[in-house]
């Protein structure tokens, strides 16, 4: 072969390499692009759903034992510190383990992929908040509420927990959370089905009698 048209064939390789980096440069930032948006992959989307779930559990169970936030010097994080004044601390070992019983039935990612109306939300948390009053009723001294003090704490103890339960439902109003996680994932999907064309089209037009093509 020429000594020419060894020169050419390097030029056509250095610039099919150029075109694969641009290639994957362009899928990188689209990927990126999508994740600060909001729109990751399904397993992304599940991750981060069981990473919230995991933070609604920990803010209860804190609740229910009296801890609040704080900052640690040592490790310059906020982290909860257990609450040293009894009458602030609401519910007992038996207690806490009671109502995290509880509420780790309805606060999970299984819950926020169903597809349930308003209307159906409402009768559950209306059915639970009736039979949480009723539980604590009935077992409020071995739970720990032993004073006045923290009686007082009824209303509020059942109130919040069931605003976090209902922030858990609200995301599964006709579907809305399975949607978002169907649609991200055909997004995706698209978008690198329409990367991989726009590389091929590339090779398939490089050509070194033609410098158009070389861009």
């Amino acid at each position: 072969m020429a000594e020419g048209d060894d020169e050419k064939d390097q030029v056509i390789q250095e610039l099919l390499q150029r075109a694969e980096s641009a290639e994957a440069k362009s899928i990188q930032s689209s990927n990126v692009a999508m994740a600060s948006s909001g729109m990751v992959s399904q397993d992304g989307n599940l991750v981060q759903y069981q990473l919230e779930v995991a933070e609604m559990l920990d803010k209860l169970e804190n609740f229910y034992k009296g801890a609040r936030e704080g900052y640690d010097p040592d490790s310059g994080n906020i982290v909860w510190k257990e609450q040293t004044d009894t009458d602030l601390i609401p519910l007992n070992e038996y207690g806490v383990n009671s109502m995290m019983e509880i509420v780790t039935k309805y606060i999970d990612k299984n819950t926020s992929l169903s597809y349930y109306s308003e209307t159906r939300i409402m009768e559950i948390l209306a059915d639970l908040g009736d039979e949480m009053v009723l539980f604590i009723f009935c077992n409020y001294e071995r739970m720990g509420m032993d004073t006045y003090a923290k009686k007082t704490k009824f209303r509020i103890l059942i109130a919040t927990t069931l605003h976090v339960i209902e922030s858990t439902y609200r995301r599964a109003i006709m579907g809305r959370t399975s949607e978002e996680i169907n649609q991200s994932k055909i997004l995706m999907q698209t978008d690198n089905i329409g990367n991989r064309n726009f590389g091929q089209q590339i090779k398939k037009s490089a050509s070194w009698k033609d410098p158009r093509s070389w861009v």
